[in-house]
């Protein structure tokens, strides 16, 4: 069986920083609302099977929202991968829970445009004020 090449990380300022912010993403959606697959309601989620999913499409976003805490939610592997992310439910769900005006406010603000770098900065700092 042939092994996978491990994939080199980027080393440009803008991948370090996207890195870093992915990573406090994770903590704060995983604090904030626990190890129970958003979509599927399965609870116990821990380790590989334990994914920070996006609502939309990760690369169907721009730098405004691709990192934003309203489209991140926990999500089961076979949810979030399996499934695409299962957007079907997961919509259902954040209009159960959210409404549907905070839904449409997301879908409004896919057309704003940020300089990337900048506006991740600022995620990052808004990020370690709501972890700490």
């Amino acid at each position: 069986m042939k092994k996978t090449p491990i994939r080199k990380k980027g080393k440009s300022e803008i991948s370090k920083v996207q890195r870093k912010l992915w990573e406090l993403c994770k903590q704060y959606t995983r604090g904030k609302y626990g190890n129970t697959c958003y979509t599927c309601r399965k609870g116990g989620l821990e380790g590989a099977n334990w994914h920070t999913g996006h609502y939309l499409p990760k690369a169907s976003l721009g730098a405004y929202l691709k990192y934003d805490p309203r489209v991140l939610r926990p999500q089961c592997y076979h949810c979030n991968i399996n499934l695409g992310g299962a957007g079907a439910d997961y919509h259902l769900r954040l209009i159960e829970e959210e409404g549907k005006p905070y839904v449409n406010r997301i879908h409004k603000d896919r057309q704003i445009t940020v300089k990337a770098l900048d506006h991740y900065y600022k995620m990052i700092e808004w990020y370690q004020e709501a972890l700490a």
